[in-house]
């Protein structure tokens, strides 16, 4: 089944159609501890969902962890819910995921997890209702799945919300902090999706649509311009849909552990190396090159990429990118975030998610990785 995507009112309006035509006995409300309250959702949805028998599970962390996993899928096997309702970020719509896969997978996780096994497709429909403008999860098929502390992707084309409500409202009283750290997460993925090696014609024109729009946008979104915040979920959306397709590369793969250790916000962690790839990416003679389309094609592609973005270099990218951060009033300087010395920079780079580096167009070392960080501790 293709994803149907409804977004702004008709979504609302869509709402209680939708639920009365899959016309469910019980429904699982997959939500974050305060999102469903604090964004409205709750109060929008209320008639709806209290006409059914419903349970909702928040009690779960940030990180969808595999013991939460397990809870939930406790909670699926005694209440058999025949729809499944996520409605908050993208960590809430990944542990939806995650459960609606896992409930008819349910056998030696860790090792599926792992080992990225095969996985067989539930039947429970699946409505994804984003309350943030980031990560773009109400359209993608791979949820984030942490083992341990350490971070798995699980990927499967049976992870694909069934339907996607992308409703601007909801994200009116997210803190600027939330809006800004998920901004820029959308704002990557759509320049990492553009140049992944993975890119194909279809991810770039959902990667160009987001891009146009963040650059435009952005700023406005975060001085209570209510279009720019509306305009912002349709970015993170077209952006979700492009790494669907294209997947994220370097600074994703570097950003992770940088989030987790020092306890960033991840689409800021992603953002903080970002700059420094638009003139890595260039493909010169001397790089190693990963996409096999070859260095004329890198060139081409990333020449269409300065212009999508309004400018006509790799270095005045740069410039911009880290220009936009200033203007965020966020650091990029490593030694400000907590990254003081060489065994700090050596730690990172031996915890990068090596999957994610793989989908970059030129081939980094541990020394090339090393430099950024270096060069960062030399920013203002």
């Amino acid at each position: 089944m293709k994803q149907k995507i409804i977004f702004g009112n008709e979504a609302i309006l869509s709402f209680n159609k939708l639920v009365k035509s899959i016309n469910p006995k019980r429904i699982l409300i997959v939500t974050g501890k305060k999102s469903f309250r604090q964004s409205g959702a709750s109060n929008m949805f209320y008639k709806t969902i209290n006409s059914y028998e419903k349970h909702i599970y928040d009690s779960f962390a940030n990180d969808p962890s595999i013991e939460d996993v397990k809870i939930g899928l406790k909670i699926i096997k005694s209440f058999k819910p025949d729809l499944i309702i996520a409605i908050g970020g993208g960590s809430t719509i990944d542990m939806a995921k995650h459960l609606k896969i896992f409930s008819v997978n349910n056998n030696n996780l860790e090792d599926k997890i792992i080992n990225k096994r095969s996985l067989k497709n539930s039947n429970v429909p699946f409505i994804a209702i984003p309350t943030t403008s980031g990560t773009g999860s109400e359209s993608t098929s791979f949820g984030v799945i942490y083992i341990k502390d350490k971070k798995y992707s699980v990927e499967s084309q049976y992870l694909l919300p069934d339907y996607a409500l992308i409703i601007p409202e909801l994200g009116h009283k997210m803190s600027k902090t939330v809006r800004i750290s998920t901004a820029l997460d959308a704002y990557c993925q759509a320049i990492e999706s553009y140049w992944s090696v993975n890119s194909t014609r279809s991810s770039k024109l959902y990667s160009g649509k987001a891009i146009k729009i963040l650059k435009k946008y952005i700023l406005k979104s975060l001085n209570g311009d209510k279009k720019a915040q509306s305009e912002m979920f349709r970015a993170a959306n077209y952006s979700g849909r492009a790494i669907n397709i294209a997947k994220t590369t370097a600074a994703h793969a570097i950003s992770y552990m940088l989030s987790r250790k020092y306890n960033i916000p991840h689409g800021y962690s992603v953002a903080i190396t970002l700059g420094k790839f638009f003139v890595i990416n260039e493909a010169t003679n001397n790089t190693a090159i990963q996409d096999k389309r070859g260095s004329k094609y890198i060139r081409r592609n990333m020449k269409n990429l300065y212009k999508l973005m309004g400018l006509d270099s790799a270095k005045s990218c740069e410039k911009y990118w880290y220009a936009l951060m200033s203007k965020l009033n966020l650091t990029v300087n490593t030694k400000n975030i907590g990254i003081k010395n060489d065994a700090d920079i050596k730690f990172l780079v031996d915890n990068i998610n090596i999957h994610r580096l793989k989908n970059n167009p030129i081939k980094l070392t541990p020394k090339i990785i090393s430099k950024i960080f270096h060069d960062l501790s030399n920013a203002n």
